[in-house]
């Protein structure tokens, strides 16, 4: 699962326009060139603001992992989530869903949501 830094789309658009100066000053003239470049700065941007997170269900009851930005591979140990922690659906597209896990909001994958769902369902 992950989520994106509230000022994502700022980032983005400021990493956009800026990456367009740059390749002005550098000398490129076409704006198709200077749309890719920024439009790469833009990709940049995304992942730079996201974080990735891994919910673990274990005999000892549920742990928060900082993941790995390539896959979904935990890291690191960042906190034992209580047991009343709440995990629910708060929404979603065709391709994700939004779960509030604790107190914070995070996009999982429709490929995923069987899994969280499980967690979910936990006595």
């Amino acid at each position: 699962m992950w989520k994106r830094h509230r000022l994502m789309m700022p980032f983005g658009i400021v990493s956009f326009l800026g990456m367009l100066v740059v390749a002005e000053w550098a000398g490129w003239d076409e704006w198709a060139t200077r749309i890719v470049l920024g439009l790469a700065a833009v990709a940049v941007a995304v992942a730079a603001s996201t974080t990735y997170k891994v919910v673990a269900m274990t005999t000892d009851g549920l742990y928060l992992l900082q993941a790995s930005r390539i896959r979904q591979v935990a890291t690191q140990m960042l906190e034992r989530l209580p047991a009343d922690a709440t995990i629910e659906p708060v929404g979603g597209t065709i391709l994700a869903a939004d779960w509030q896990v604790g107190t914070s909001v995070y996009t999982v994958p429709r490929s995923s949501e069987q899994a969280i769902s499980r967690i979910a369902a936990r006595a």
